[in-house]
């Protein structure tokens, strides 16, 4: 009897596992993926955009629909849509390499802008060594260096 008892419990374990492991993703969302990375490749971001959101809809879960859109977000300068697709695809995939350095760019950019309008608007307190040293930082990252003397 309690042997049988594990066995239903297990049954029942199994059965309420399955239903929160997430599932493959459906057949027309893989369709839809193929179409929509065809499309970039292509050059055809409008229709590459519209078919990675339908990705998306239907299956959330795919972290490169939303690294793509972040691309598309990126690629049209509209850096807060492309951080929030960038951020969505690491919630996903916390190792997608790609997603993390173009998030890690879109940061520096935040920063070279902020600092800018700090300057502007604070030029007593942006001329602080310290406040110099880390614009100059920041604009040197991303420049060629210099040759090697």
């Amino acid at each position: 009897m309690r042997l049988q008892q594990q066995g239903w419990l297990g049954i029942a374990y199994l059965v309420i596992a399955g239903c929160t492991t997430p599932s493959a993703p459906p057949h027309q969302a893989i369709d839809m993926l193929e179409k929509a990375d065809n499309a970039f490749r292509a050059g055809n971001f409008a229709l590459a955009q519209t078919h990675y959101e339908s990705v998306i809809k239907d299956a959330p879960d795919i972290a490169s629909a939303h690294f793509q859109l972040g691309r598309i977000a990126y690629r049209d300068t509209q850096l807060s849509r492309a951080r929030t697709h960038f951020n969505a695809a690491l919630a996903i995939n916390p190792d997608h390499v790609p997603a993390t350095y173009n998030l890690a760019i879109i940061h520096l950019q935040s920063a070279r802008t902020l600092l800018a309008k700090h300057q502007t608007l604070a030029p007593v307190s942006a001329a602080r060594p310290t406040l110099i040293n880390v614009r100059e930082a920041i604009e040197a990252i991303g420049k060629p260096s210099s040759a090697a003397e």
